[in-house]
């Protein structure tokens, strides 16, 4: 989800230009976090999770009448679930106060029923065992509640100021789907399977999730029938209605050489055919199949290929990531990208708990910075320099937050926190990695073992370890569980060949996350010779390194990629700079990975070089050795965990390359 707070709206004939700041377009409604925490205080007391926790979630039924001047609701709700206690002795489902129960049929008897604020009990005549199945319909009406949700209300009504069309439309996340729906608010029961049948008056359209089954016609209104069998979580099911127009694209995966993905498109009937949608909005929409492509090649194929894509415009600022249909104000190149990332980052894969909202919006802010690096390079700087000017307009802060914060909207989808800082490090953690097939491959196996369920963020991390040998304890503490940013200080000297750059590295949290260790780059410039960039691993505060290089040394610069969110001073030439431990470079053939290592390091390059191989600690002291061969493996497995120097001396005792090791 992303929401834009627009600064100024020009109309020139029927043309919408919002001016929005970026840095702001993520960050969720803040003034309603009090009312979320009551409300979900109300909607999450232990009486009732223990009532919920007893059945299992496998099919809902939502059979309502909608229109699209108001946002009345009636009609009913059917729930099948299974019995996952010993016995289930009442039936338990929220529905906000505001609404009207007529009766509620269990298993197709009318039993009666009791309401303490948005909580509904029905007590069972007989209990039932495990692993009974049972179907509960609720019949209801009234008017759901204003505000509540991450951005406005869960259920609202209201007129597109740019093209003077009205809509109702819902948006549940985080706590609010029983203001228009009896549900089950619990992330981690997903509805094995789904269908959302709305009536409304037939000059209106309806998107919902899944795929439209039926359109039948009743007097002068239309069902409109839409049947999803995939496994979907509660703030996810949607509705939106209003005039619309239908528009469709396909997308065409490499995964899926005889078959199409189709993008169902909701547009309002007073913008389709309108030069100010047609000449903006619609040149973002129709960008929509590449984009969709190369995220099934990221990612792994599209989780809802068998179902559709699509998108259902609704007067709001922003978009909603509904599963199969997002809702959207309108379409942006870069707000488009974010929520189709999150059908596989919050809807194929969802966050386990709120504050593990880091799977779903961190790796969907991802995905903007994917798709700018890839399919929109000449603004893949400024998409990060964005981010990460946002992450630095703050000392502090941290991705990670629990307790009470859960309950808090602003905290949860905090603009600047969970979204460019948590969008930011997964880029960082890809430089960690240090290989791209790897990476990626980690992303899509990610999505393959998780899909249609949840994840933590332990759990992430907890399978990224498993398929890169790499530990990220260190990474995940600093960037994710820590505060603040690095500032790095640079000097660098030049004699003859050799180049030195001592690198002060400074915390803006220093009592929080003092320094923050692993690779950075440096890119240094020639002339005589290409320009080169170097790769470092900073351990210390204080680290001084040395290059041999041909060419003449003009200046420097530090994290030339942006790879990681940080301050740069300098850089200054100080010729009193003396050489520290010379780091490898592309102007040498050797090279000697993986780095860092569980326990084996291959060493590649020496040919022609008669020497040795060495380990030795910070102290100098010599761990192992071996002589040189093609190629020299050195097993550091019986090392400590910690950062050791490479050596490559050839046989008159001279050092040939040097390097630092982390074993982890």
């Amino acid at each position: 989800m992303k929401h834009f707070l627009f600064a100024l709206f020009i109309f020139s004939g029927m043309a919408l230009n919002a001016q929005h700041e970026h840095l702001c377009a993520k960050t969720k409604q803040t003034a309603m976090a009090t009312r979320i925490r009551q409300q979900a205080r109300t909607a999450n007391t232990t009486s009732l999770i223990s009532h919920e926790n007893k059945y299992d979630l496998k099919f809902v039924h939502l059979n309502l009448n909608l229109e699209r001047t108001t946002k009345y609701v009636s009609g009913n709700v059917m729930t099948v679930a299974r019995v996952t206690a010993l016995a289930l002795d009442t039936f338990m489902t929220l529905l906000h106060e505001n609404h009207t129960i007529d009766s509620i049929l269990f298993n197709g008897v009318s039993l009666p029923f009791t309401r303490a604020d948005s909580a509904v009990k029905v007590a069972l005549p007989i209990p039932l065992p495990a692993n009974s199945t049972f179907t509960a319909t609720v019949y209801y009406k009234g008017l759901p509640p204003n505000g509540g949700a991450a951005i406005g209300s869960g259920f609202s009504n209201a007129t597109s100021g740019a093209w003077n069309t009205q809509a109702t439309w819902s948006l549940s996340e985080s706590f609010v789907g029983y203001h228009w729906w009896p549900c089950k608010q619990t992330l981690t029961d997903k509805i094995d399977s789904s269908w959302v049948y709305v009536t409304t008056d037939s000059t209106n359209k309806v998107g919902s999730n899944g795929l439209l089954k039926n359109v039948v016609t009743i007097g002068n209104k239309k069902r409109y029938e839409w049947q999803s069998r995939t496994p979907i979580a509660y703030y996810l099911i949607s509705v939106a209605v209003s005039k619309y127009r239908e528009y469709n694209l396909y997308a065409k995966p490499l995964y899926l050489p005889n078959d199409s993905i189709l993008i169902q498109n909701y547009i309002y009937a007073n913008a389709f055919t309108n030069a100010g949608w047609t000449n903006t909005q619609k040149v973002s929409l129709d960008q929509m199949p590449e984009v969709l492509e190369f995220l099934c090649g990221m990612y792994g194929m599209y989780p809802f290929h068998k179902e559709k894509y699509g998108h259902s415009m609704a007067p709001f600022s922003g978009g909603m990531e509904h599963q199969t249909m997002t809702s959207l104000g309108f379409f942006d190149y870069y707000l488009n990208a974010h929520e189709l990332g999150h059908q596989w980052w919050g809807d194929n894969v969802t966050c386990k708990t709120w504050s593990d909202i880091w799977i779903n919006e961190g790796f969907a802010s991802y995905t903007e910075h994917l798709v700018a690096q890839y399919l929109d390079p000449p603004n893949f700087m400024t998409n990060l320099n964005s981010a990460h000017t946002s992450v630095m307009s703050q000392s502090g802060g941290s991705v990670f937050f629990t307790g009470a914060d859960t309950l808090d909207s602003g905290v949860i989808f905090d603009g600047r926190l969970t979204y460019d800082k948590g969008g930011a490090i997964i880029r960082s953690l890809q430089f960690l990695t240090n290989n791209d097939s790897l990476w990626f491959n980690t992303l899509r196996g990610f999505q393959n073992t998780y899909k249609n369920s949840n994840a933590s963020v332990v759990d992430f991390k907890t399978y990224y370890e498993a398929q890169t040998g790499i530990n990220a304890t260190q990474f995940f503490n600093q960037w994710y569980y820590g505060e603040g940013y690095p500032t790095y200080t640079l000097k660098y000297n030049t004699a003859g060949n050799t180049c030195v750059i001592k690198s002060t590295q400074s915390g803006s949290m220093p009592g929080v996350t003092p320094l923050f260790i692993g690779p950075v780059e440096f890119k240094i410039y020639r002339n005589g010779a290409p320009d080169t960039t170097v790769r470092v691993i900073q351990t210390n505060s204080v680290e001084v390194y040395s290059f041999n290089l041909t060419g003449t040394v003009t200046t420097i610069s530090c994290d030339p990629n942006n790879w990681l969110i940080n301050k740069v001073v300098g850089p200054t030439f100080d010729g009193t700079l003396s050489t520290g431990i010379r780091e490898i470079t592309n102007d040498s053939p050797i090279s000697a990975g993986p780095n860092p290592t569980k326990g084996t390091i291959t060493i590649s390059g020496t040919s022609d070089l008669e020497g040795k191989a060495e380990i030795l600690d910070l102290q100098g002291k010599l761990i192992t050795s071996r002589a040189l061969s093609a190629p020299t493996t050195l097993d550091v497995s019986h090392c400590a965990n910690g950062v050791y120097v490479l050596k490559i001396v050839d046989k008159d005792g001279e050092v040939k390359h040097s390097q630092k090791i982390v074993k982890q």
